[in-house]
């Protein structure tokens, strides 16, 4: 995708997105100024932010702390959305909205971020927030093995979630778990009927950001060859936005791969007026541990140029 392109991708957003787009430019401009108080104000009070590392899971009290130190210093962070994708949720408030966007950092080059936002009167804030550094597909053998050996020798202990507690979350997370049965038996059919027919699936390659018509192009032809792909869940944490029609769900949750070790998928699940819960939004990546993450995202850049 072009930088015109990618410009017009922020651009084109209106009315309520628009105004939600603005709050997460808000949020990182008072991070890139170590403003603690004008980012903290674009967080929601019952936030969650993922970091990169799956051991990373913050609520707002916690994410604050992690924080304050970095800005008391005046260093804070640069994150500058070079792509932005928001999404109004199904319900007349107005007033959730999920998004995914493509950062440019000025330490780790190329970083990734899915999220939902809330409205509380004019303003939105951020509820979820998921951070990762997207491996390009030409170094992702390499990379996650790498992963995979300095996990085996170090393991990382995954944070705890939410777990679905509510009818809603259960019947949400089933549908995340018939995703991956439905991937590892190479049934598209299936697979396929599991997400809204305008879904967005969000690949590993930070250039992999296809429509459901564009991935399952790309996808039918391996499972028409029997390939599927295995990712079985290790924890997951769920998340009902607050909206009367108890419709939207936000998920994240860490995966196992024997081919990838580590894996994150990220988005959120709609339920239908037929009652069915379906994915809107799935975003995979390759967690990268805090210990390799300078040296990768370095390595990244450096073959980017």
């Amino acid at each position: 995708m072009s930088l015109i392109a990618l410009t017009l991708a922020i651009a084109l957003q209106t009315g309520p997105e628009q105004d939600a787009a603005a709050a997460l430019d808000a949020m990182h401009a008072a991070a890139a100024r170590a403003d603690s108080a004008g980012w903290a104000d674009r967080l929601a009070p019952d936030v969650v932010w993922v970091g990169n590392e799956t051991s990373e899971r913050w609520n707002r009290e916690a994410f604050l702390a992690f924080a304050a130190p970095v800005f008391a210093r005046g260093e804070g962070w640069t994150y500058s959305a070079r792509e932005r994708h928001v999404t109004l949720a199904p319900d007349p408030c107005a007033c959730v909205a999920w998004f995914d966007e493509v950062l440019d950092s000025a330490t780790y080059g190329t970083a990734r971020g899915e999220g939902m936002l809330v409205r509380e009167g004019d303003d939105w804030r951020v509820l979820r927030y998921a951070l990762s550094y997207p491996i390009p597909n030409d170094l992702a053998d390499g990379m996650t093995t790498e992963i995979k050996a300095f996990e085996a020798a170090t393991p990382v202990v995954d944070a705890p979630g939410d777990a679905a507690d509510t009818p809603e979350e259960t019947a949400a997370a089933a549908t995340l778990d018939a995703l991956h049965r439905a991937a590892s038996a190479a049934d598209g059919s299936t697979y396929f009927d599991l997400f809204t027919p305008d879904a967005t699936y969000i690949g590993t390659d930070v250039t992999e950001h296809w429509s459901i018509a564009e991935f399952r192009a790309y996808a039918e032809p391996y499972f028409a060859r029997g390939r599927g792909w295995t990712y079985a869940p290790r924890s997951r944490s769920l998340t009902m936005a607050p909206l009367d029609c108890r419709c939207v769900v936000w998920f994240d949750e860490a995966l196992d791969s024997q081919s990838y070790g580590t894996s994150r998928g990220t988005g959120v699940l709609v339920r239908g007026d037929d009652g069915k819960w379906r994915i809107a939004l799935y975003a995979l990546t390759f967690p990268i541990p805090n210990a390799l993450a300078r040296d990768m995202t370095a390595r990244i850049r450096a073959a980017a140029k």
